[in-house]
């Protein structure tokens, strides 16, 4: 495993980049994130060939596989950021590659238990309670994904994250992470990997059962979200009394759609980036919202944001607005604690 370090930091590094590209994305911006990603490429390459140059003779094994297909996926993916040109071929290339990227912290994962760096990359911080690198996995967390058996895009999809054990036993909180148009279940899930594994509730990520969320007839997407739900509380301690359903631009919308339906299940909403779709609003009554937006949304102004939380107000919900003054359009990880901590003073880091 040692002789993968020299891989496995610039690897970290380069996906960081993706991260705060994806936090700080903007369309004006797509030159500048291009060369920044693409600098982090040709590094990584150079990480690559030295490494392949060192040790030529030497078989590989799962990890090394596991990490050569993430530093590729990587590469990859910085290439095809900046390979359109034109504003709108730009925007569909940057989401192709911000795709193609959340497929290499995929591969890194299955790692998380044997290289410590790569444990902590997947945790807001290590646990003082964490076991060593190397420790059997058998009873620790678990990823599964459903419904993409024969394509890794499949809509109706669904991808849980169930964390290890806690020391003290009890139901776990459930937060359900819905991406946005034309997105999918199984990248969005590593928008709120590192709280649910630091912090310990169960993340659910479904896909739409459609190319987005329906916004005018919500139920089919309803009832696939609660069955998967339902399968979880049968395999899990799943406490369903306490559901945050949270989303990013069309998973935001949705979340708010269906605080305005007449009965919900879930206890709370937090939508980032979305808007307040058209619809009888009454329902909204006695709601809890978190709502999250970006002073420089270039997809939904904020000003679409400030009317529809008075709206949910007049009608009787309990609305929290933050407007973040550096966002554009997208999900700001840092804010992720602050929501789980007003969703459930439990989950608040010791």
């Amino acid at each position: 495993m040692q002789r993968l370090q020299s891989l496995i930091g610039p690897l970290l590094d380069a996906i960081r980049v993706f991260e705060r590209v994806e936090r700080m994305f903007h369309p004006a911006m797509i030159p500048r994130h291009g060369e920044a990603l693409n600098r982090k490429a040709d590094e990584l390459l150079n990480a690559r060939q030295a490494f392949f140059s060192r040790d030529p003779d030497l078989p590989s094994g799962d990890a090394e596989d596991a990490v050569i297909r993430a530093v590729d996926l990587v590469v990859e993916s910085a290439r095809i950021f900046s390979s359109s040109e034109g504003l709108q071929s730009g925007i569909f290339a940057a989401m192709r590659a911000m795709r193609k990227a959340c497929r290499a912290k995929e591969a890194l994962f299955g790692l998380r238990g044997r290289v410590e760096e790569i444990d902590s990359f997947f945790r807001e911080a290590p646990p003082r309670s964490a076991k060593s690198p190397g420790h059997d996995l058998k009873n620790e967390d678990c990823l599964i994904h459903t419904g993409v058996e024969s394509d890794p895009y499949a809509r109706g999809a669904s991808s849980l994250f169930v964390p290890a054990s806690p020391a003290v036993p009890g139901l776990l909180p459930v937060v359900i992470a819905l991406h946005g148009g034309s997105g999918h279940g199984r990248d969005f899930l590593w928008t709120w990997i590192r709280e649910a594994r630091t912090r310990g509730f169960i993340l659910l990520a479904p896909t739409s059962v459609g190319p987005t969320w329906h916004m005018e007839d919500p139920l089919p997407d309803l009832r696939h979200i609660l069955r998967q739900v339902e399968r979880a509380s049968e395999h899990y301690a799943a406490d369903t009394s306490r559901m945050l359903l949270t989303g990013l631009s069309d998973g935001a919308t949705f979340a708010l759609r269906c605080a305005m339906l007449p009965s919900t299940p879930f206890s709370a909403f937090a939508p980032v980036s979305g808007v307040l779709p058209p619809g009888e609003i009454s329902g909204a009554a006695g709601r809890r919202i978190y709502w999250i937006h970006g002073a420089y949304d270039w997809m939904f102004p904020p000003e679409r944001a400030r009317q529809g939380s008075s709206r949910l107000i007049e009608a009787g919900a309990e609305v929290t607005l933050k407007v973040i003054e550096n966002l554009a359009h997208a999900h700001p990880r840092e804010e992720n604690g602050g929501i789980l901590t007003w969703f459930d003073p439990g989950l608040c880091l010791p």
